[in-house]
């Protein structure tokens, strides 16, 4: 019986992110010595410069670590600014569920009224575009695409040029609303749907719709290559040699990934987003539902992001920066870890495979199911 009633409050603990003053005697799943060690030893194994990573349960941090360098001499900290890239979907769904809840977008709008150019325009809805299941081809997958901007890592692309590569035959990868696979353009599309439904800019969205509300000050929108210091500095073999990629233009990835931030400001994001503070209960349930089309069984993409045996995660790999960001709902957990590449790489994606041995070594009772 005493047995019992001890795992139930280290239960309660988690589920609610209780401070430890008011659940004396209970503990967080690991500790921050644990969690560092562990990081240490993934960071040889996965390869990587630099790591950055914290876990949260609630509002209270278990640990927030840097290790490595962000250039020669100068060391990571976990201050410093960096592209988040598909994490930044997370902050979109809730824009989205945000503006539907005010009436000046439906889920179910056709994109022709705004896009009509677009093939499928009138079977196309703003929630197909959100879950990946409207059979736009991904722009980045176009080889010609990719050879622009290795060619010119500073050039700027505009909307109208990311979608072009991705509808110039005129194909779909699916009938719209029958199938889920992933595409950088339904993001690009979606933004500039929202912008002509509201008449506002995207950055305008994400500001007033979710940072300002939650005062996420160290969280910003970045179309350009600057960067609010101190930054986290990139690097990449892309081209055949080792460079600095920290000031490479982001615009290629427009909606799909615009926003920059740091790890106190997504520790604060975390539990805000798996709440939905910021949302209706029906919305919640609506952002993190299973669509129709996606697979039956197994991990999932929601509205905007990532599901999986109960996590909530996206894992972006952009311009240099690795990151895997993670929030599990049934113990109010924030789980991120966000990395640069070495010379020589032994992952193209070290931040995806150092969290994922982190979930195996630190939290086996919640695999990700990946």
């Amino acid at each position: 019986m005493k047995e019992n009633t001890l795992i139930h409050l280290l239960l309660l603990f988690l589920l609610i992110g209780s401070t430890a003053s008011s659940q004396e005697g209970a503990k967080p799943l690991f500790n921050e010595p644990t969690f560092k060690s562990t990081l240490e030893q993934l960071k040889k194994e996965k390869g990587a410069r630099a790591v950055l990573a914290a876990a949260w349960v609630g509002d209270s941090p278990i640990a927030q670590v840097a290790l490595g360098e962000s250039m020669t001499g100068v060391p990571a900290t976990t201050t410093m600014t960096f592209r988040i890239g598909g994490v930044s979907q997370l902050f979109l769904g809730t824009a989205l569920m945000r503006l539907v809840e005010k009436g000046e977008v439906a889920l179910d709008d056709t994109i022709e009224k705004w896009l009509p150019d677009l093939p499928n325009a009138e079977k196309v809805t703003i929630g197909m575009l959100a879950t990946n299941t409207a059979g736009y081809k991904d722009f980045v997958l176009q080889d010609e695409f990719a050879d622009e901007v290795l060619a010119d890592p500073f050039r700027t692309f505009t909307p109208d040029e990311l979608i072009a590569f991705a509808v110039a035959d005129g194909n779909m990868n699916f009938e719209p609303g029958t199938q889920q696979r992933y595409s950088h353009t339904q993001f690009v599309i979606l933004g500039k749907a929202l912008e002509a439904a509201t008449g506002r800019s995207m950055k305008e969205i994400y500001e007033s719709e979710v940072l300002e509300p939650l005062e996420l000050t160290g969280t910003g929108y970045s179309s350009t290559p600057e960067l609010p210091g101190p930054v986290l500095h990139a690097f990449t073999s892309d081209r055949g040699l080792y460079e600095d990629s920290t000031f490479w233009n982001p615009s290629w990835a427009d909606e799909s990934g615009p926003l920059y931030s740091n790890l106190h400001d997504l520790a604060l994001w975390g539990p805000a987003f798996g709440k939905g503070e910021l949302l209706e209960p029906s919305s919640v349930q609506q952002l993190t539902e299973r669509p129709e089309a996606a697979p039956p069984t197994g991990p999932y993409f929601a509205t905007c992001f990532v599901v999986s045996n109960g996590w909530y995660f996206q894992n972006p790999n952009f311009n240099g920066y690795s990151g895997m960001f993670g929030y599990l709902p049934e113990q109010d957990l924030t789980l991120m870890v966000f990395a640069t590449q070495p010379e020589t790489p032994v992952s193209v994606h070290p931040a995806k495979e150092i969290f994922k041995e982190l979930v195996t070594e630190l939290l086996p009772q919640h695999p990700l199911g990946l």
